[in-house]
């Protein structure tokens, strides 16, 4: 690079090492011109009336950084000027010292600070904790699945049966799954208690310090109860549709369909973290079922208030009380059932109180009837409706929006 007819200039670029450019000077600018021509220098520097203009041949051009020039030429044009006002270098330096800024976030609990950061770490735990239940229903809805569909296979709950309830053995397979739940959460509580003294100061346990810095107590009860709530939830339903199946092999089958409930949650709870103003998402973080991930992941970016967060959790108990109360009567009348008909179909007939298949010949024992009261059936069958239709919308508009690019 030469410098034409700037000396001063010349000796101030040469000194700059962060251009990593070779500086020369010259005094000519038709020289210059030649030099570039035949490819002695692979560009040259003039100025005129305070205004820089760089000319680089065609194969040159990209051995030049535009943006450190440009900043190198800013200082050099500061220092000037400075010089021309009669600023001396603590005037420049404090011209040129940013602002002190500092962003912070209104919550309920009080104010967090970060800015840019604290919304990154609000994100990422809203993520982290759509994503820890969703496991968290798969892995204990397959386990569920699986221990009823292996007792029908193997026609050992004509044993089982005969020896008590079928309301007891319903709601002793729920127990006793919540109870490994709650054994497994525990021991990994305890063995991070135990661990945190001595990697308390590893730089990955102070990154999640501070992005757990904004969780209050009172999230993490909520966080706890929704995990509960959408697991028992989710354990009913996997109950319901594995008493339909005849062998094991139709267990994953049967409870596909639960999979893809709890992923629309999961998808939401995931976009609702970095677009949380979406009204879709809104609405659908109130609606049993998807807002164990959804209004979660809401909850903990503090865009959706306390009083919404366990309005939300509320709905889901109600409908999980119901879908147990549901449950009851379709499990009693299938668990003991092999029918050739698709599971969609079965459970339609057990909604609407019909036959469903053959029985076995074990007497069950339990009170009440076998049928559903009306209004339980109405009530499943608009919930059913309504998760049809919010499939049909999700999916619709995402295949929409792939074809539209």
């Amino acid at each position: 690079m030469a410098v034409v007819n700037e000396p001063v200039l010349a000796q101030i670029l040469k000194a700059d090492k962060n251009l990593k450019v070779d500086i020369s000077e010259t005094t000519d600018l038709n020289a210059a011109r030649s030099k570039l021509s035949s490819g002695s220098i692979d560009g040259y520097l003039t100025v005129d009336q305070g205004a820089y203009t760089i000319v680089t041949g065609t194969k040159t051009a990209v051995k030049f950084d535009q943006t450190s020039f440009q900043s190198a030429l800013t200082e050099i044009q500061i220092s000037q000027t400075a010089k021309k006002l009669g600023l001396t270098s603590t005037d420049v330096q404090a011209l040129l010292t940013p602002a002190k800024l500092t962003m912070e976030t209104q919550t309920t609990s009080g104010k967090t600070s970060g800015g840019d950061d604290r919304t990154g770490a609000n994100i990422a735990v809203g993520t982290i904790a759509s994503v820890l239940i969703f496991v968290l229903l798969m892995m204990y809805v397959g386990i569920i699945g699986q221990e009823i569909g292996n007792e029908k296979s193997s026609r050992i709950m004509e044993t089982l049966l005969a020896a008590t309830s079928s309301n007891v053995q319903y709601y002793g397979k729920i127990l006793g799954v919540i109870m490994l739940a709650l054994t497994q959460i525990g021991i990994y509580v305890v063995g991070f208690s135990i661990a945190y003294p001595f990697i308390k100061t590893q730089s990955a346990v102070k990154q999640i310090q501070g992005l757990l810095s904004g969780i209050t107590v009172g999230f993490g009860v909520y966080l706890i109860m929704m995990a509960l709530a959408g697991i028992l939830g989710y354990l009913f339903l996997a109950s319901i549709v594995a008493s339909l199946v005849n062998e094991q092999a139709q267990v994953q089958q049967a409870t596909q369909p639960i999979a893809f409930l709890s992923m629309i949650g999961y998808i939401g709870g995931i976009a609702g973290a970095a677009v949380p103003s979406n009204v879709i998402l809104k609405v659908l973080s109130f609606i049993p079922f998807i807002s164990p991930t959804l209004m979660t992941s809401r909850y903990a970016i503090q865009y959706s208030t306390t009083v919404e967060a366990w309005l939300a959790l509320g709905l889901q108990i109600v409908a999980t009380v119901a879908v147990a109360k549901a449950g009851e009567k379709i499990y009693s009348r299938n668990v003991l059932s092999y029918s050739d008909d698709k599971i969609v179909t079965q459970l339609f007939r057990n909604i609407f109180g019909k036959n469903n298949g053959r029985l076995g010949t074990v007497k069950i024992k339990g009170n009440g009837r076998h049928l559903l009261s009306l209004p339980i059936r109405l009530a499943i069958v608009a919930v059913i409706i309504i998760i049809l239709l919010i499939l049909r919308f999700v999916f619709g508009i995402h295949m929409s929006f792939l074809h539209f690019n």
